[in-house]
């Protein structure tokens, strides 16, 4: 089993430019990741005798497709230049799914009252002229007070997602709000499990089944009772098991309810770094964050299925590749469980010679 080659199509400006690349295309990589409102593209492109070589222009949109399945929408937001010798010259075009020269990213100050966490990004979102979907269990959050406080629509979401337990992410005119660790599409698309397979697609892997860390399953935050007119201490449960230590929260939160959400939100994230892995296989363009990756021929104990953090897909003339960022640990459809390590027997005494 080796590296296969991937089919790509690459559209700039809504036009097909993919036989203007093909004879020139050294690497196309898009990297994707849960934690980041923004995906990224590269595409590094041959320049032999240093000719003039059509680029697209500044804020061009990109859509990029491998093996005929959607992987990257965005904008051009850089191109460079290079030149080494033994290296030849070269072009690099960079992509962000965040249009860099948008509403998006300017800062305004607005606040919308009573109202749940999907009509109040709806509206936020309206502004800075993206269409926004909230999706899970985040999406009937409800405050009293929304506040984007001089901070940019981008900002605002990402801050958001972090105090419900969120991820946030943008793709050209869309906004997408879910809520973490419930097997949601941070892009829309329906999700598809991956299978890494020893043998079969599974090209290398390194799996950390058992993280030490620090996981808690109780968080003390503060928060200021105005009928009372003063401020309360809350012990909140954050749903993870098998630890019995607590937080305290060092930033207070606004009302009781706003305390228990940022409690959830932390729950969620500790209970994500309970393992951790790594894995590259032969190119999937099917990979979503978020989605549940099975993995399997590595070792008992290693083996199960875990949630994808972030991934790149890489397709170069060596084949198409793709790598994987692993968290979360849990049970496989084949009833393995990550974490379960076989016990390690007595070391036998060695013989005398």
């Amino acid at each position: 089993m080796g590296f296969r080659k991937g089919t790509y199509k690459v559209l700039v400006n809504g036009q097909d430019v993919t036989s203007r690349f093909s004879p020139l295309l050294l690497d196309l990589t898009v990297d994707r990741s849960a934690g980041r409102a923004a995906d990224s593209c590269t595409i590094l492109i041959a320049n032999p005798y240093g000719t003039r070589v059509s680029v697209p222009g500044e804020r061009a949109s990109i859509s990029i497709f491998l093996n005929g399945q959607w992987v990257f929408e965005g904008f051009v937001t850089e191109v460079q230049c290079d030149i080494g010798k033994g290296e030849g010259r070269t072009i690099e075009i960079t992509g962000s799914s965040i249009d860099q020269g948008s509403k998006a990213k300017e800062p305004g100050l607005r606040s919308l009252d009573k109202m749940s966490l999907s009509s109040a990004a709806q509206q936020l979102g309206k502004k800075a002229g993206l269409s926004v979907q909230v999706s899970g269990s985040i999406s009937s959050v409800e405050r009293d007070y929304w506040l984007q406080q001089n901070e940019s629509f981008v900002s605002w979401g990402q801050r958001i997602a972090r105090e419900v337990g969120g991820t946030f992410k943008v793709i050209g005119s869309r906004a997408f709000l879910t809520a973490r660790n419930e097997g949601l599409s941070s892009s829309g698309r329906p999700l598809t499990t991956i299978d890494a397979t020893f043998g079969v697609n599974l090209l290398s892997a390194s799996i950390r089944p058992i993280v030490t860390r620090p996981r808690f399953n109780k968080v003390k935050i503060s928060y200021f009772d105005v009928a009372k007119g003063e401020r309360i201490e809350e012990e909140i449960d954050t749903g993870v098991e098998g630890v019995d230590t607590t937080l305290r929260h060092l930033l207070n939160s606004a009302t009781k309810d706003q305390a228990k959400q940022r409690a959830t939100a932390l729950g969620k994230e500790s209970d994500r770094e309970k393992g951790q892995g790594d894995v590259t296989i032969v190119g999937d363009a099917r990979a979503e964050p978020e989605a549940l990756c099975n993995v399997s021929g590595v070792m008992p104990g290693a083996d199960g299925a875990y949630r994808i953090d972030a991934l790149q897909h890489k397709l170069s003339k060596k084949g198409f590749t793709t790598s994987l960022t692993l968290r979360q640990p849990q049970a496989s459809s084949t009833g393995a469980t990550p974490m379960n390590l076989p016990a390690i027997g007595p070391v036998p005494t060695p013989r005398p010679t």
